[in-house]
């Protein structure tokens, strides 16, 4: 008798963690969803140098507006270098 008690003691032990891993993964999911959401992947087709075929490049829209935003700030910086009065 003791020794089934202690069985089944030893059995929800080990069950309770893996309910809660379950139910912590099972409230992430959701989560994960919204922010794809959010934040979707997008593809674009990106001319490659020296080659006819496009390279498939994927990122999320986020790291494109980013991407977007530096190329500007470059072109900016680069402009204002140019107009800037040179010392003689």
């Amino acid at each position: 008798m003791f020794a089934s008690l202690l069985a089944a003691t030893v059995l929800l032990a080990q069950a309770a963690p893996a309910d809660a891993a379950a139910a912590e993964a099972a409230k992430a999911a959701p989560t994960k969803a919204a922010a794809e959401e959010k934040d979707p992947m997008v593809c674009k087709n990106e001319a490659v140098i020296g080659s006819r075929m496009p390279k498939r490049v994927c990122a999320l829209k986020s790291v494109w507006d980013a991407r977007k935003q530096e190329a500007r700030d470059n072109l900016e910086a680069t402009q204002r270098a140019a107009q800037a009065p040179r010392g003689n």
